[in-house]
Protein backbone atom coordinates (compact mmCIF):
# COMPACT_ATOMS: atom_id res chain seq x y z
CA UNK A 1 0.00 0.00 0.00
CA UNK A 2 1.33 3.45 -0.88
CA UNK A 3 1.41 6.54 1.32
CA UNK A 4 1.58 10.31 0.95
CA UNK A 5 2.60 13.25 3.11
CA UNK A 6 -0.68 15.17 3.59
CA UNK A 7 -0.59 18.71 4.88
CA UNK A 8 -0.95 22.40 4.13
CA UNK A 9 0.37 25.87 3.66
CA UNK A 10 -1.61 27.81 6.24
CA UNK A 11 -1.58 30.33 9.08
CA UNK A 12 -0.63 29.51 12.67
CA UNK A 13 -4.26 29.74 13.79
CA UNK A 14 -5.50 27.50 11.00
CA UNK A 15 -2.69 25.03 11.67
CA UNK A 16 -3.76 24.78 15.32
CA UNK A 17 -7.40 24.33 14.28
CA UNK A 18 -6.60 21.53 11.83
CA UNK A 19 -4.54 19.58 14.32
CA UNK A 20 -7.03 20.11 17.16
CA UNK A 21 -10.02 19.00 15.10
CA UNK A 22 -8.21 16.07 13.45
CA UNK A 23 -6.32 15.03 16.57
CA UNK A 24 -3.27 14.54 14.38
CA UNK A 25 -0.40 16.73 13.14
CA UNK A 26 -0.04 17.70 9.52
CA UNK A 27 2.39 15.36 7.79
CA UNK A 28 3.95 18.23 5.82
CA UNK A 29 3.88 21.96 6.57
CA UNK A 30 4.98 24.50 3.97
CA UNK A 31 6.04 27.97 5.09
CA UNK A 32 7.52 31.06 3.42
CA UNK A 33 10.39 33.36 4.36
CA UNK A 34 12.41 36.33 3.15
CA UNK A 35 16.21 36.20 2.96
CA UNK A 36 16.70 38.14 6.19
CA UNK A 37 14.88 35.30 7.99
CA UNK A 38 17.31 32.58 6.82
CA UNK A 39 18.62 32.27 10.39
CA UNK A 40 16.21 32.67 13.25
CA UNK A 41 12.65 32.49 11.94
CA UNK A 42 13.19 29.86 9.23
CA UNK A 43 15.12 27.23 11.21
CA UNK A 44 12.97 27.94 14.26
CA UNK A 45 9.84 27.11 12.25
CA UNK A 46 11.44 23.95 10.88
CA UNK A 47 12.50 22.89 14.37
CA UNK A 48 8.96 23.42 15.70
CA UNK A 49 7.49 21.35 12.88
CA UNK A 50 9.87 18.48 13.44
CA UNK A 51 9.17 18.48 17.18
CA UNK A 52 5.57 17.44 16.58
CA UNK A 53 6.15 15.16 13.61
CA UNK A 54 5.60 17.49 10.65
CA UNK A 55 7.99 17.54 7.72
CA UNK A 56 9.09 21.19 7.30
CA UNK A 57 9.03 22.44 3.71
CA UNK A 58 10.51 25.94 3.75
CA UNK A 59 10.46 28.35 0.80
CA UNK A 60 12.70 31.40 0.78
CA UNK A 61 13.05 34.41 -1.52
CA UNK A 62 16.59 35.61 -2.19
CA UNK A 63 18.66 38.60 -3.26
CA UNK A 64 19.03 38.92 -7.05
CA UNK A 65 19.66 35.62 -8.77
CA UNK A 66 22.72 37.07 -10.52
CA UNK A 67 24.26 38.06 -7.19
CA UNK A 68 23.49 34.64 -5.72
CA UNK A 69 25.21 32.93 -8.64
CA UNK A 70 28.24 35.21 -8.44
CA UNK A 71 29.17 33.93 -4.98
CA UNK A 72 28.49 37.26 -3.31
CA UNK A 73 26.06 35.57 -0.91
CA UNK A 74 27.85 32.26 -0.36
CA UNK A 75 28.41 33.06 3.30
CA UNK A 76 24.71 33.70 3.77
CA UNK A 77 23.78 30.53 1.87
CA UNK A 78 26.08 28.64 4.20
CA UNK A 79 24.39 30.22 7.24
CA UNK A 80 21.04 28.95 6.01
CA UNK A 81 22.34 25.48 5.21
CA UNK A 82 24.18 25.11 8.51
CA UNK A 83 21.04 26.13 10.38
CA UNK A 84 19.05 23.44 8.56
CA UNK A 85 21.83 20.88 8.94
CA UNK A 86 21.68 21.39 12.71
CA UNK A 87 18.06 20.21 12.81
CA UNK A 88 17.33 16.82 14.33
CA UNK A 89 15.47 15.63 11.24
CA UNK A 90 14.83 16.19 7.54
CA UNK A 91 13.75 19.39 5.81
CA UNK A 92 12.79 20.37 2.27
CA UNK A 93 14.18 23.64 0.92
CA UNK A 94 12.81 25.68 -1.98
CA UNK A 95 14.78 28.64 -3.31
CA UNK A 96 12.30 31.16 -4.80
CA UNK A 97 9.11 29.25 -5.53
CA UNK A 98 7.03 29.88 -8.67
CA UNK A 99 9.95 31.64 -10.40
CA UNK A 100 8.05 31.71 -13.73
CA UNK A 101 5.97 34.67 -12.59
CA UNK A 102 4.26 34.04 -9.27
CA UNK A 103 2.65 36.97 -7.49
CA UNK A 104 3.45 38.00 -3.95
CA UNK A 105 5.93 40.21 -2.15
CA UNK A 106 8.75 39.52 -4.62
CA UNK A 107 6.89 40.50 -7.79
CA UNK A 108 7.72 40.79 -10.62
CA UNK A 109 10.20 37.96 -10.53
CA UNK A 110 13.91 38.19 -11.20
CA UNK A 111 15.00 39.28 -14.71
CA UNK A 112 17.65 36.53 -14.86
CA UNK A 113 14.91 34.18 -16.01
CA UNK A 114 15.06 30.38 -16.19
CA UNK A 115 18.83 30.17 -16.69
CA UNK A 116 19.43 32.42 -13.68
CA UNK A 117 17.08 30.45 -11.46
CA UNK A 118 18.68 27.13 -12.40
CA UNK A 119 22.18 28.56 -11.89
CA UNK A 120 21.21 29.90 -8.46
CA UNK A 121 19.91 26.53 -7.36
CA UNK A 122 23.03 24.86 -8.74
CA UNK A 123 25.05 27.21 -6.54
CA UNK A 124 23.01 26.19 -3.50
CA UNK A 125 23.55 22.51 -4.35
CA UNK A 126 27.29 23.13 -4.60
CA UNK A 127 27.30 24.73 -1.16
CA UNK A 128 25.30 21.77 0.23
CA UNK A 129 27.93 19.40 -1.11
CA UNK A 130 30.82 21.52 0.16
CA UNK A 131 29.31 21.61 3.67
CA UNK A 132 28.26 17.95 3.69
CA UNK A 133 24.59 18.79 4.34
CA UNK A 134 22.70 15.50 4.13
CA UNK A 135 19.31 16.10 5.77
CA UNK A 136 18.01 18.70 3.29
CA UNK A 137 16.18 18.00 0.02
CA UNK A 138 16.45 20.78 -2.56
CA UNK A 139 13.06 21.11 -4.24
CA UNK A 140 12.04 23.60 -6.94
CA UNK A 141 8.40 24.68 -6.97
CA UNK A 142 7.08 25.46 -10.45
CA UNK A 143 3.53 26.15 -11.59
CA UNK A 144 1.72 23.30 -13.30
CA UNK A 145 0.48 26.01 -15.68
CA UNK A 146 4.02 25.95 -17.10
CA UNK A 147 3.16 22.55 -18.64
CA UNK A 148 0.05 24.02 -20.29
CA UNK A 149 0.80 24.98 -23.93
CA UNK A 150 -1.21 28.17 -23.38
CA UNK A 151 1.46 29.41 -20.96
CA UNK A 152 4.05 29.76 -23.73
CA UNK A 153 6.63 28.33 -21.34
CA UNK A 154 9.00 25.39 -21.57
CA UNK A 155 9.47 23.49 -18.30
CA UNK A 156 12.81 22.14 -19.56
CA UNK A 157 14.23 25.65 -19.18
CA UNK A 158 13.58 25.54 -15.44
CA UNK A 159 15.35 22.22 -14.83
CA UNK A 160 18.85 20.76 -14.98
CA UNK A 161 20.06 17.31 -13.90
CA UNK A 162 22.00 16.84 -10.70
CA UNK A 163 20.51 19.79 -8.80
CA UNK A 164 17.17 18.75 -7.36
CA UNK A 165 16.01 15.85 -5.23
CA UNK A 166 12.43 15.89 -6.53
CA UNK A 167 10.06 18.08 -8.53
CA UNK A 168 7.80 20.42 -6.60
CA UNK A 169 4.79 22.09 -8.21
CA UNK A 170 1.81 24.27 -7.30
CA UNK A 171 -1.47 23.07 -8.80
CA UNK A 172 -4.70 25.10 -8.89
CA UNK A 173 -8.08 24.44 -10.49
CA UNK A 174 -10.17 27.59 -10.85
CA UNK A 175 -13.56 25.87 -11.00
CA UNK A 176 -15.27 22.85 -9.50
CA UNK A 177 -13.33 20.32 -11.56
CA UNK A 178 -11.02 17.46 -10.51
CA UNK A 179 -7.44 18.19 -9.58
CA UNK A 180 -6.37 15.10 -11.52
CA UNK A 181 -6.54 16.59 -15.01
CA UNK A 182 -4.56 16.35 -18.25
CA UNK A 183 -1.96 18.91 -17.16
CA UNK A 184 -1.39 17.04 -13.89
CA UNK A 185 -0.86 13.81 -15.81
CA UNK A 186 1.62 15.61 -18.07
CA UNK A 187 3.57 16.80 -15.02
CA UNK A 188 3.78 13.26 -13.63
CA UNK A 189 4.96 11.85 -16.96
CA UNK A 190 7.56 14.62 -17.28
CA UNK A 191 8.92 13.98 -13.78
CA UNK A 192 9.14 10.26 -14.41
CA UNK A 193 11.27 10.97 -17.48
CA UNK A 194 13.59 13.03 -15.24
CA UNK A 195 13.80 10.21 -12.69
CA UNK A 196 12.31 12.12 -9.75
CA UNK A 197 9.23 11.99 -7.54
CA UNK A 198 6.66 14.82 -7.42
CA UNK A 199 5.49 16.87 -4.44
CA UNK A 200 2.75 19.51 -4.45
CA UNK A 201 3.57 22.58 -2.38
CA UNK A 202 0.20 24.25 -2.95
CA UNK A 203 -3.08 22.91 -4.32
CA UNK A 204 -6.49 24.48 -4.48
CA UNK A 205 -9.86 24.07 -6.16
CA UNK A 206 -13.32 25.54 -5.81
CA UNK A 207 -16.37 24.12 -4.06
CA UNK A 208 -17.50 23.21 -0.56
CA UNK A 209 -20.30 20.67 -1.11
CA UNK A 210 -20.10 16.87 -0.87
CA UNK A 211 -18.86 16.63 -4.44
CA UNK A 212 -15.93 18.88 -3.55
CA UNK A 213 -15.06 16.60 -0.66
CA UNK A 214 -15.10 13.63 -3.00
CA UNK A 215 -12.68 15.44 -5.33
CA UNK A 216 -10.32 15.99 -2.39
CA UNK A 217 -10.48 12.29 -1.55
CA UNK A 218 -9.90 11.33 -5.19
CA UNK A 219 -6.84 13.62 -5.26
CA UNK A 220 -5.46 11.90 -2.15
CA UNK A 221 -6.24 8.39 -3.43
CA UNK A 222 -4.58 9.19 -6.76
CA UNK A 223 -1.38 10.20 -4.95
CA UNK A 224 -1.40 7.12 -2.72
CA UNK A 225 -1.74 4.87 -5.75
CA UNK A 226 0.79 6.76 -7.86
CA UNK A 227 3.65 4.41 -7.14
CA UNK A 228 2.04 1.55 -9.01
CA UNK A 229 -0.50 3.02 -11.45
CA UNK A 230 1.93 3.29 -14.37
CA UNK A 231 0.89 6.90 -15.08
CA UNK A 232 4.12 8.67 -14.21
CA UNK A 233 6.24 9.71 -11.25
CA UNK A 234 5.27 8.81 -7.70
CA UNK A 235 3.50 11.59 -5.78
CA UNK A 236 5.02 11.87 -2.32
CA UNK A 237 3.41 14.97 -0.78
CA UNK A 238 0.29 17.10 -1.13
CA UNK A 239 0.01 20.43 0.73
CA UNK A 240 -3.25 22.37 0.44
CA UNK A 241 -3.03 26.15 0.10
CA UNK A 242 -5.37 26.80 3.01
CA UNK A 243 -5.09 30.57 2.84
CA UNK A 244 -6.31 33.81 1.30
CA UNK A 245 -2.74 35.19 1.15
CA UNK A 246 -1.66 36.58 -2.24
CA UNK A 247 -4.89 35.35 -3.86
CA UNK A 248 -5.98 38.00 -6.37
CA UNK A 249 -8.47 35.57 -7.96
CA UNK A 250 -10.08 34.67 -4.63
CA UNK A 251 -8.87 32.78 -1.58
CA UNK A 252 -8.40 29.05 -1.21
CA UNK A 253 -9.23 28.50 2.46
CA UNK A 254 -10.53 24.98 3.04
CA UNK A 255 -14.23 25.06 3.92
CA UNK A 256 -17.25 22.79 3.96
CA UNK A 257 -16.74 19.25 2.75
CA UNK A 258 -13.22 20.02 1.55
CA UNK A 259 -12.28 20.84 5.14
CA UNK A 260 -13.94 17.82 6.76
CA UNK A 261 -12.37 15.49 4.18
CA UNK A 262 -8.98 17.12 4.70
CA UNK A 263 -9.23 16.43 8.44
CA UNK A 264 -10.38 12.85 7.93
CA UNK A 265 -7.42 12.12 5.67
CA UNK A 266 -4.95 13.36 8.28
CA UNK A 267 -5.80 10.23 10.27
CA UNK A 268 -5.94 7.89 7.27
CA UNK A 269 -3.45 5.03 7.75
CA UNK A 270 -2.01 5.85 4.32
CA UNK A 271 -0.91 9.30 5.45
CA UNK A 272 2.84 9.09 5.87
CA UNK A 273 4.48 10.13 9.12
CA UNK A 274 7.98 11.24 10.00
CA UNK A 275 9.70 10.32 13.24
CA UNK A 276 9.91 13.04 15.85
CA UNK A 277 13.47 14.01 16.89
Amino acid sequence: MGSVLWGATTSASRLAMHERDAGHPLAVHRTFFQWRQRIGALPDRARSDLAVGRLPWVSIKTPTWKAMVSGAHDGEIDELLRALDALAGPAWLTIHHEPEGGAGVNHPDDPAGPAGHVAMNRRVRQRMQALGVDNVALVPVLMTYTWDPRSGRNPKQWWAPGIYDLLGVDHYIYDESPLVDDIWREVRAWAEAKGVDVAVGEWGMRGRDAAAGERVRAWYDHAVGSGSDGEGARVVALAAFDSDLNSPMGGWTLTGSQLTTFHALLTDPRTAEIARP
